[in-house]
């Protein structure tokens, strides 16, 4: 609890009072072609704001204030603004008529695609230092403080990808949150960052399947499948990760340190397998 001087490391609060709310636009559009090609895209835009996003009702998970759900309300977690999901099914027809021995090994082959593009999900700013004298137990502690002249709209860094892994969000964007009025020795209090009000990353991930069944007499048949994830080998690269007990780390009042460095990615590099399945 928000009280100076009180450790809630014994008290266990149950407040199911949380809210949400959530507004999307979903369109499909499918489509079977004459020549063997099946077609169905859908696109999602959308947006969730809540104070609080996890399922538990006991330890209140809110930012900075926990008793004061505004100073939490923000994008949920799993906001992603805009999903586009695109799959495909075709039978190639090359070779399709023929009942000789090229026919039958290169006719009738099929090919699956799933592609998936959506933008990425938010981020915190916190401060590692803040909050503390009010001995909070859950996570997030507290946010940092915006520098002057900087917001929610150009605390991003600015330049390509590969530029911004090491700091996704410009450094000397944020300082350490205020010091606690007449506390005395300086402890840092809540910051006036918002709760996810940064958005991370774009994913974007492309499956392909290659595969054909050969008939082997009227009962048996040998099925071939090759799959290839992540086709293009293309990374999607996951939020920053946490540092100590906040997801970056903006204690550092000269900006000097990594703000949202980018360490991992979401999914595996290119994977290929094969596979035959003998039916009888």
């Amino acid at each position: 609890m928000p009280f100076l001087g009180v450790n809630p490391s014994l008290l266990e609060a149950f407040y199911p009072n949380s809210d949400s709310h959530y507004a999307g636009l979903q369109a499909t559009l499918s489509h079977r072609f004459q020549r063997g090609l099946y077609l169905q895209s859908t696109y999602t835009y959308s947006k969730s704001i809540d104070d609080v996003s996890t399922a538990s009702v006991a330890f209140i998970t809110r930012v900075n204030d926990q008793l004061n759900g505004l100073s939490s309300r923000g994008l949920s977690d799993f906001d992603h603004r805009q999903r586009f999901v695109t799959s495909l099914n075709y039978t190639l027809p090359f070779m399709a008529h023929r009942h000789d021995a090229t026919g039958y090994i290169l006719g009738d082959w099929e090919v699956d695609s799933v592609i998936v593009a959506e933008s990425g999900s938010p981020i915190t700013i916190a401060d590692g230092a803040g909050a503390l004298n009010y001995d909070l137990a859950s996570y997030p502690v507290g946010t940092a403080d915006f520098a002057p002249g900087y917001g929610c709209g150009n605390a991003l860094n600015s330049g390509s990808l590969q530029t911004k892994i090491a700091n996704w969000v410009n450094p000397v964007a944020y300082v350490p949150a205020k010091p606690v009025p007449n506390d005395g020795d300086g402890t840092e209090g809540f910051g006036d960052s918002p709760r996810n009000c940064i958005v991370g990353p774009n994913q974007v991930n492309i499956d392909f399947t290659l595969a054909k069944t050969f008939k082997i007499g009227e009962r048996q048949s040998l099925h071939f499948r090759a799959e290839f994830f992540n086709l293009f080998n293309h990374p999607s690269f996951q939020n920053p990760q946490f540092t100590g007990n906040a997801n970056v780390d903006a204690t550092n009042p000269n900006g000097t340190s990594a703000v949202g460095e980018i360490n991992a990615t979401n999914g595996t590099p290119r994977l290929v397998q094969f596979s035959l399945k003998y039916s009888f």
